[in-house]
């Protein structure tokens, strides 16, 4: 089936996207096309999510996943990785193995955080459940895209030679890690940082740990951009620092994400709450999660000064080519997972493979 949205805003040209067999087959300028009016409004890559645990009252370990995929198609996420919390074995091989493919939102594969994380920095994780690596552990789990990891962790450079050599992303955090380990652990194979200064070591000039090891090696690093996790200042510092190829915003939604203020929840087994637009554990001002979904993300780049292009690219581009996804680009040959954006930068439709979702 061919899709014609004609008229439509990219990069301040007024072109038409024409899709096919889920793929953009052209970028033209024709006129008295027939097809979709995008009337002006902007048009950009579907958001692609790298760091997400749950929605409306769900999560990635509960295993069911076509209600969120179709919650998050609808708010502009059109890839999603599943985001575990640490937890036992025999849960994570189950969730692992359910089934992905929904209408909505495509699940490519998950993103493990955890269970082989820092005691000291664990956040909302579950310490009962954090270990060590185990390289025979994580072949039992399936489609694992991600995982990210505590290289100071006994075994830990080993287990990122391996699962890197085997396709695997391989992201620092929830770690006590120096500089020196950090470094090591790059040069081993990971390639991107978690949720950055959320969880881990902070820039010290004479200390300058896995920030700035992530920096002088130019990998990849996620940040949450909800103008709650990290301050505005510490935001710019890092898109400056990582640019937008390699600064990706991700949500870490959890949960409770799309739900009423004073919701209780639980993530991972820990009681949480929805308090001042964040996800707090219970009882307790530390952070838990974040209650927003990427388009958020994206919007608040831009109140923070971020080009809305580039803050686009951040969520689109930047983390498709960190998972090696032939997606985020409009261009000839990529998928057609499109969004057509109004002047207040709300969404006003969504392509998915070319075909608009939810009507």
């Amino acid at each position: 089936m061919k899709t014609v949205i004609k008229n439509a805003l990219l990069h301040g040209k007024i072109v038409n996207v024409v899709a096919e067999g889920g793929k953009i087959i052209s970028i033209n300028t024709e006129k008295g096309l027939s097809g979709i009016d995008a009337d002006g409004r902007r048009i950009v890559p579907g958001m692609i999510e790298v760091h997400a645990h749950g929605c409306i009252g769900m999560d990635a370990l509960d295993g069911d996943f076509e209600p969120m995929c179709d919650f998050l198609a609808r708010r502009g996420t059109t890839t999603w990785y599943p985001t575990t919390m640490t937890m036992d074995s025999e849960t994570l091989i189950e969730v692992t193995h359910k089934k992905t493919d929904f209408a909505g939102t495509k699940i490519p594969g998950f993103h493990l955080e955890g269970p082989y994380l820092s005691v000291k920095y664990k956040g909302a994780q579950n310490e009962a459940y954090i270990k060590s690596p185990d390289y025979e552990e994580f072949k039992k789990f399936g489609k694992v895209k991600m995982i990210t990891v505590a290289p100071e962790r006994e075994g830990s450079m080993d287990f990122i030679r391996r699962i890197t050599g085997e396709g695997v992303v391989v992201a620092l955090g929830h770690t006590d890690t120096d500089y020196d380990t950090a470094i090591e652990a790059i040069e081993n194979g990971a390639s991107c940082l978690t949720h950055t200064f959320n969880a881990m070591n902070g820039l010290h000039h004479r200390k300058p740990g896995p920030i700035g090891a992530g920096c002088e090696k130019n990998i990849w690093a996620q940040i949450i951009c909800d103008g709650i996790h990290v301050h505005k200042a510490s935001f710019l510092a890092a898109w400056r620092m990582f640019g937008t190829d390699r600064l990706t915003l991700i949500s870490d939604a959890i949960r409770p994400a799309g739900l009423p203020e004073g919701t209780e929840s639980e993530s991972g087994g820990i009681p949480v709450v929805v308090r001042d637009g964040a996800v707090y554990l219970k009882d307790s001002d530390t952070l838990g999660g974040s209650g927003s979904i990427l388009w958020n993300c994206v919007q608040c780049a831009v109140k923070m000064g971020i080009p809305f292009d580039d803050a686009v690219t951040m969520a689109t581009r930047t983390p498709a080519r960190l998972m090696g996804l032939n997606k985020g680009e409009i261009r000839e040959g990529f998928d057609a997972d499109l969004l057509l954006v109004d002047d207040n930068m709300e969404i006003d439709s969504v392509f998915i493979s070319g075909e608009r979702y939810g009507e």
